[in-house]
């Protein structure tokens, strides 16, 4: 199937602004049936295939980005989600502001070994009891995902899915470190100073800061298993990583992607099996977070597909002026790469998103590291960075919104999180563009 016009567009934009306007315009009708939205975009635009290709081109629109993209995304992310749901991390309530400050700058500096998804599901329950019964805590959500659930993956490729895709594009492993670490850790350290001076006047407001502590231990941990479990996630993340393929339905598949949501697989069902229930009723572990996003990103991985094809056309695609403006010439300007890119993974997944401009900018590694060593820190930066604008810019965002939620926590609406967003962001990213 060849896409070529700008209105394939249309249905991924469908589930984007009903995610946006839906919810303030019609709560009630979006929390009833705001699951059948991308349902509803994804038939419309398999319609649209079946009548410009042929009913037959069906399946193949659903098959490939389902089996290829979406079912590893869905299953890493659930094996994560699960098995940090069994592991129970607590500390005393009453801690202050100091507390959650160092707490979200290390659990920053975790995500980036143990994975955005993970740290996040792990650390944002602790987080929110350790906040139990204060009034303003809009803020507490909103710098936990700005922190944990996307600057600090940026550390290694082991962070996030863009960088761990580069790392398998041939990206030496070191290289992220050496070239984004600085960024990280400059963004974290004004992060964390901007998160101190509004707690420390949330707590002023909430009259808690002279609350008395509990006497309860400093940290309990409970659930060994699991994090022995997700030791092994990581090492079939990155051990799972070796040439050969087979053919389905005549579509080549790669075997160490099938081994590794096999074994990504069983670990769900072993973590559900033999986790003492009550762990996870301590968490308040809950299936709907997951089911959400694997509703919601079912949609986008199903819709983002014509999306993609036309902007791997370049310039003589539909989006050729995004082209033209990124390199012009033909040559790449490194901070419109970072505002294009970032842009882009704000709404479309950060992981093709990167991909994207991966190919774009040459598609081969050594060059990347070397000669064009700037635009692939660029992209890289921004494809992390901006996947915390919006809620679906990366997966972990919507986990810690439903699990917060949850907590009867009072979280921004679609719009109103991407103007906490972009109040505290774009002065860091203007700064960043400057400094490429």
């Amino acid at each position: 199937m060849e896409f070529t016009g700008a209105l394939w567009a249309v249905p991924f934009l469908g589930i984007i602004f009903s995610m946006s306007f839906l919810p303030l315009l019609c709560p009630k009708l979006w929390e009833k049936y705001g699951c059948f939205v991308p349902l509803f975009w994804s038939g419309a635009y398999l319609s649209a295939v079946a009548i410009c290709f042929g009913p037959g081109e069906i399946v193949p629109a659903v098959w490939e980005p389902i089996l290829t993209d979406y079912l590893p995304f869905i299953i890493l992310i659930s094996a994560l989600y699960i098995v940090s749901g069994g592991i129970f991390v607590d500390f005393p309530r009453g801690r202050g502001y100091i507390f959650n400050t160092l707490f979200l700058f290390c659990g920053s500096i975790i995500a980036g070994w143990i994975g955005t998804t993970g740290a996040a599901a792990l650390l944002i329950r602790p987080f929110l009891r350790a906040n139990t019964g204060r009034l303003h805590t809009t803020h507490l959500p909103v710098f936990f995902i700005l922190m944990v659930a996307n600057i600090g993956g940026a550390a290694t490729p082991l962070g996030d899915p863009p960088l761990f895709i580069g790392f398998l594009k041939g990206i030496d492993f070191f290289w992220f470190v050496k070239k984004l670490y600085p960024f990280s850790l400059g963004t974290l350290t004004f992060l964390s100073l901007l998160f101190l001076v509004t707690d420390y006047i949330c707590f002023k407001a909430d009259k808690e800061i002279s609350r008395p502590q509990t006497n309860e231990p400093s940290i309990r941990v409970e659930g060994m298993m699991n994090i022995i479990l997700t030791a092994i996630i990581l090492a079939a993340v990155i051990f799972c990583n070796f040439e050969g393929t087979f053919t389905l339905l005549g579509e080549k598949f790669s075997i160490s992607s099938l081994l590794r949501n096999t074994i990504l697989s069983a670990i769900s069902i072993i973590s559900l099996k033999f986790t003492p229930p009550e762990i996870r009723e301590k968490n308040s572990f809950s299936v709907a977070p997951i089911r959400e996003i694997a509703e919601l990103f079912a949609g986008i991985f199903i819709t983002v597909v014509p999306i993609i094809r036309i902007l791997h056309l370049g310039s003589s695609g539909a989006f050729g002026c995004l082209f033209d403006w990124i390199a012009p010439g033909g040559e790449f300007v490194v901070d419109r790469c970072f505002w294009a890119c970032g842009t882009l993974s704000s709404f479309l997944d950060n992981a093709p998103t990167f991909l994207i401009f991966f190919h774009l900018t040459s598609g081969d590694p050594n060059i990347l590291m070397t000669v064009k060593s700037n635009l692939l820190t660029a992209f890289s930066v921004s494809s992390v960075f901006m996947g915390a604008m919006t809620y679906i810019g990366n997966a972990p965002n919507l986990i810690v919104r439903s699990i917060s939620v949850s907590y009867g926590l009072k979280v921004p609406s679609f719009l109103g999180y991407m103007v906490w967003s972009m109040a505290l962001l774009a002065p860091i990213f203007i700064v960043i563009s400057y400094f490429l």
